[in-house]
């Protein structure tokens, strides 16, 4: 299962286990108990006996809350005709069957203000770990990065190629000392 959610982040975002793995090997035992008293009302979204809340599929294999003396006799209730339950017995019987409505699943949690803040940590974190490299590993530039030398690199080599009718000496004015 928790390959599953791995792969899909959002979909299996909010999952209820009803028991605990217990890990044999490559495979994994749930027991018996899987459902732990809880009804089975469909196939789900991969037919294991887990409640999950998903955005894709809304439709979980087991409801959300066992069964109980709160719940039994509105459920025999619910048996005959809806009309007869009142607004409060259709909210309790939805609550036993889901965990939350669609509204509160979809609803923003603020978890992009933890992934933001951790993004930020990392790239200050980066930002200071390159800045201690130039300043206490990385040695000083040549002096050949210097404009002063590139400038001077220039003038060499228009006074070696002067006379020539390619290239950079063409576009200088020796004469005036400017580029023409």
């Amino acid at each position: 299962m928790l390959a599953r959610q791995m792969m899909l982040p959002r979909l299996a975002l909010r999952a209820v286990h009803t028991t605990s793995r217990l890990s044999g090997g490559q495979e994994f035992y749930w027991g018996p108990e899987k459902a732990a008293g809880r009804e089975l009302v469909g196939y789900g979204a991969n037919g294991d006996n887990i409640y999950q809340d998903r955005l894709d599929y809304w439709y979980p294999a087991i409801r959300f809350r066992k069964e109980d003396s709160v719940i039994a006799p509105i459920r025999a209730k619910e048996q005959a005709d809806w009309k007869n339950l009142s607004a409060e017995e259709k909210k309790l019987l939805y609550r036993y069957s889901f965990r939350q409505t669609l509204s509160e699943f979809e609803a923003p949690t603020g978890y992009w203000k933890v992934m933001g803040a951790v993004i930020l940590s990392v790239l200050g974190l980066c930002t200071y770990y390159a800045v201690l490299l130039n300043v206490y590993v990385y040695p000083e530039l040549p002096p050949t990065f210097q404009n002063e030398y590139k400038e001077a690199q220039v003038e060499r080599a228009l006074v070696l190629e002067k006379g020539q009718f390619l290239g950079a000496p063409t576009k200088y004015d020796y004469e005036n000392q400017k580029w023409k």
